[in-house]
């Protein structure tokens, strides 16, 4: 179907362009009566995203249009510097036992505008795998321009990978791994290029016991379609936070050591070695001891620098932490940080919602740097979301999953876990135009 601009039909069609900017033929001044392509892709290029891709439908011009790369370029061109965020976690779980349908994650509205919003949801992700004898479900693991990795295995020993496009709920099956390791940390990392994605790894990590010389991983290659094993032999005994999810820059991935910093491996070089940046000296290397495992501090990447933060588990009374430090990494490849920020917790304001918790011991667990504003970052303050900003050293609570877990609750869908697993979160961001999936192995939500 054509866009005619005398056509009644294109008023009736659900359309944000067609009452407004649809005009008739003298207002047009188009001779033949229709939008020429250059001024409909004008139009497309400045509405949501979802509208433009459910507009495919229209007409077989309209999809010729839609799905030419120059217009995925020219869309990003014109893309907002607002980018949709939100946190993505695996907050609540519901068990298994009554069915393989249920959902176990729990995140503020995907689509949100650049701050939380007060409710949660349930996200509903496809191939997920249960039985009535075993309470398993899906486990979002990793995130990467606007894709979610998740498992959903049945047990130890099998572990099926999904690559998902939340966006248009596209999913991708990766080859099943059998190889059984202990606690494995697992990572993800994409390439992509004018909207489609050229490649991504997926990383297992076998976090042993103690401290170890020998590196084991598992990697899995989009290129290649096949795992295939990695031993590493270092020069300094690794003992990985395995607790904390590692994290993507440059195209490697980065975990936390105990003793020596942060470990890096590429998993795009054929090279099989990692090498070691060292954290900042005045850290409190208690909070990523054996026994507080990492949950009081975050490595993670803001505009394009890494970024360490740590909420001190040395307690000052009534209070179970002493205060907020955060470093930023000065360049890539070196040892060097400086610190950007540092408080005592005597000066920092808690709302009335947190000041009870913070007075009752509770240690915050960071989640993650606010995209665009480099003053705010968001902690996991028990149950809730609560934000911190380094100018007006205040903290705010944003959100309580209460609500969504009672829902469930009187659903009858089963027991859930009632604490939120901050540790594991992460900042989801949407890209300006969707990262496309491989045709031939792509399953629709």
């Amino acid at each position: 179907m054509e866009l005619c601009v005398n056509s009644k039909k294109v008023e009736s069609f659900e359309n944000p362009i067609s009452v407004e900017l649809v005009k008739t033929k003298s207002e047009m001044f188009f001779s033949n009566g229709y939008l020429p392509d250059w001024f409909l892709i004008e139009v497309l290029s400045r509405l949501p995203v979802k509208c433009v891709f459910r507009y495919k439908s229209v007409s077989k011009r309209w999809r010729f249009l839609i799905s030419a790369t120059s217009f995925a370029s020219l869309y990003i061109s014109h893309a907002s510097l607002l980018t949709p965020w939100t946190i993505l976690a695996n907050t609540l779980c519901v068990n298994m036992k009554i069915g393989s349908f249920l959902a176990q994650s729990c995140l503020p509205d995907l689509f949100s505008d650049n701050w939380l919003h007060s409710r949660f949801s349930i996200v509903h992700f496809p191939n997920m795998v249960g039985s009535s004898e075993v309470g398993e479900g899906c486990n979002v693991v990793g995130v990467s321009d606007g894709l979610v990795l998740y498992d959903c295995g049945m047990s130890e020993e099998v572990i099926d990978y999904h690559v998902y496009n939340a966006m248009m709920g596209w999913c991708v099956a990766i080859p099943r791994t059998c190889t059984r390791f202990g606690d494995v940390s697992t990572g993800f990392v994409t390439k992509s290029e004018g909207g489609s994605l050229t490649s991504y790894k997926v990383v297992r990590l076998d976090c042993q016991f103690g401290e170890s010389y020998v590196l084991k991983f598992e990697v899995f290659s989009s290129e290649t379609g096949r795992w295939r094993r990695v031993v590493v032999y270092m020069d300094v005994a690794i003992e990985v936070v395995w607790l904390r999810r590692p994290v993507a820059l440059n195209g490697k991935l980065h975990w936390i050591d105990r003793r020596h910093g942060i470990l890096v491996f590429n998993p795009f070089d054929d090279i099989n070695q990692c090498c070691v940046i060292g954290l900042p000296g005045d850290i409190d290397e208690q909070c990523i001891d054996a026994r507080n495992n990492g949950r009081s501090v975050l490595l993670d990447v803001h505009q394009g620098r890494l970024r360490y933060m740590e909420a001190s588990v040395v307690s000052v009374y009534p209070f179970g932490f002493s205060g907020i430090s955060v470093w930023v990494l000065d360049e890539y490849d070196s040892s060097s940080w400086t610190l950007q920020h540092k408080v005592k917790i005597k000066d920092i304001s808690f709302d009335d919602i947190l000041i009870s918790r913070a007075l009752n011991g509770t240690i915050p667990t960071p989640i993650a740097f606010h995209p665009l504003d480099s003053n705010i970052f968001y902690l996991g303050f028990g149950d809730t979301i609560a934000s911190y900003n380094m100018k007006t050293l205040k903290l705010d609570a944003l959100d309580d999953p209460v609500d969504i877990r009672g829902t469930l609750q009187r659903n009858g869908r089963g027991s859930l876990r009632k604490t939120p697993c901050w540790s594991s979160a992460f900042l989801f961001t949407l890209p300006p135009w969707p990262i496309s999936l491989p045709n031939k192995k792509r399953n629709s939500k």
